[in-house]
């Protein structure tokens, strides 16, 4: 009996070690610990023929973070302190690319900043990331206070500002802010956050591109937005695409400050590879050089474009209307524009963001994005007869009794001479029945508007507009506008085709 008994419990004991042995060899797999041999850089590796080289690490760390699939986890890396975000993918999953994200374009070598302010944050960004910012692999959000929105790390730009200039009263909401133990919804009842804030904004801008520099060196484009701009992100592509970033080139939607021009922060700007290593490489703290002039300065990216004039020597070049500050339902649209390619708008509202990009995956992001495309499919099914309490900023001629009230030097200098009025116009200023017979018999006129201001307003152009406040006889409230709609439908089919896009020039390329 203990015999067969022995042998039992050894055939037994076999048979389950043979068991172990064959689970292990399938698994294949050592046991106490996670397998990194599939965890990949987020980082393009340097491109041949791009002059894309590493920059001077920082003092401080700044990892990237990004939006790819996957666990995301933070390791060191051998270069220096800085650390790179990267993201464990399972093998199975590798080629996997995020839901929504299957016909969007390759990115790899272009590196988005979008900045914002604390006290907007919550409002805006997770918009931008659930849309606008969803399928881009390569980017950064950072404010004027270190955060985590959903998963999403915010960077505080200002952490290298120099002490002193610290202290001036442009830092009141940043202290005020910092010491908020709640929501800032809440600490800011009663702080004038949109003047404040605004004051604050313009230290980020240099400290910004000087950690993008220091951090992520290797990518061909920069491109800078703010957190209320919408992107065409394969329009974007397809221009770049033909851009050489190892030229220096700093470009944008050009605005004058004291005659200086700059490229416009909200409407998005663009340096080079070269344009930065030549900014930054080999220098120390180049934006504490411009700390001090901040405080008497207006505006965070006038500021960038006097520093980039004094160490790199780059004038801004002007991209307009590709990179644009107006959104859809302010956009002019007019011949001259129909068939340019448009990448950036700007004041646009988280409704419009999702709007916008509910468009693009439509089109299942087919580049590149027209003016025209925009107006056909976003403004054009809105427009009507008529709108009550609506201004659709009608300003190419204006009509009135000069002998009614006092006007101002605008309304007079947009007046139409009573010599050059037809019968039809020498009565638009009588009502907003006459306003349209008025522009009726103006063979180019696409809309008009009428106000209780007793001025009708005419225009060539059409745009969509905005709600305006009802007001009583006198005000300039209580807005009427109206399109010309059977004209613009007939104008945009004419207008139709335009032709291969032609993106606009930089200095020394060639038209495409």
């Amino acid at each position: 009996m203990l015999s067969r008994r022995n042998l039992i419990i050894v055939a037994a004991l076999t048979v389950f070690a043979f068991t172990l042995l064959l689970t292990s060899q399938r698994l294949n797999a050592p046991f106490g610990g996670p397998d990194y041999s599939d965890v990949r850089n987020t980082q393009p590796q340097p491109q041949p023929g791009t002059g894309t080289t590493g920059g001077k690490q920082p003092s401080h760390t700044t990892p990237h973070v990004s939006t790819h699939a996957g666990a995301t986890m933070t390791v060191s890396v051998p270069h220096g302190d800085t650390k790179e975000t990267l993201h464990s993918v399972p093998p199975a999953s590798a080629s996997a690319v995020k839901a929504g994200c299957e016909d969007f374009p390759d990115m790899s070598n272009i590196f988005v900043v979008l900045k914002t302010g604390a006290s907007e944050s919550y409002n805006r960004i997770p918009t931008q990331l659930m849309t606008n910012l969803k399928c881009v692999p390569n980017y950064e959000i950072w404010s004027d206070m270190e955060q985590s929105i959903a998963g999403q790390h915010i960077f505080d730009a200002l952490t290298d500002v120099l002490p002193a200039v610290k202290a001036h009263d442009d830092f009141d909401i940043y202290h005020h802010q910092a010491k908020c133990p709640i929501d800032q919804e809440h600490c800011n009842k009663g702080y004038d956050t949109a003047n404040k804030g605004w004051s604050l904004d313009k230290y980020k801008n240099i400290h910004i591109a000087e950690s993008n520099w220091a951090n992520h060196s290797r990518f061909d484009w920069y491109f800078y937005i703010d957190a209320d701009t919408y992107v065409s992100w394969p329009t974007l592509v397809e221009w770049f695409k033909r851009l050489d970033p190892t030229k220096p080139v700093y470009f944008g939607s050009v605005a004058l400050l004291a005659g200086f021009p700059f490229g416009h922060g909200g409407s998005g700007y663009a340096v080079s590879n070269a344009g930065m290593k030549k900014m930054f490489d080999g220098k120390d703290k180049v934006a504490n050089k411009y700390d001090e002039k901040a405080t008497t300065t207006c505006c965070g990216d006038y500021l960038f474009a006097y520093a980039i004039k004094e160490e790199a020597q780059l004038d801004v070049q002007n991209m307009f209307p590709t990179i644009n500050g107006e959104k859809p339902y302010s956009m002019p649209f007019y011949d001259g524009h129909w068939c340019q390619p448009i990448i950036t708008m700007h004041h646009a509202a988280s409704e419009e963001i999702d709007e916008l990009d509910k468009f693009e995956r439509n089109r299942r992001f087919k580049s590149p994005v027209l003016i025209k495309d925009v107006f056909r499919d976003i403004i054009q099914p809105k427009l009507r007869d008529s709108h009550d309490n609506w201004d659709n900023l009608s300003d190419d001629v204006y009509y009135f009794d000069p002998t009614s009230r006092q006007f101002d030097e605008t309304e007079v200098r947009l007046r139409k001479p009573d010599s050059e009025l037809n019968a039809a116009e020498q009565r638009a200023h009588l009502g907003f029945d006459e306003c349209r017979a008025a522009c009726e018999s103006l063979s180019a006129c696409m809309q008009f508007r009428f106000g209780n201001n007793g001025i009708c307003a005419t225009s060539t152009a059409v745009r969509f507009g905005k709600p305006a406040p009802e007001g009583s006889a006198g005000s300039d409230a209580g807005r009427k506008s109206g399109w010309m709609v059977q004209r613009v439908k007939e104008w945009a089919k004419k207008h139709d085709d335009c032709g291969a896009p032609k993106f606009p020039k930089l200095k020394d390329e060639s038209e495409i």
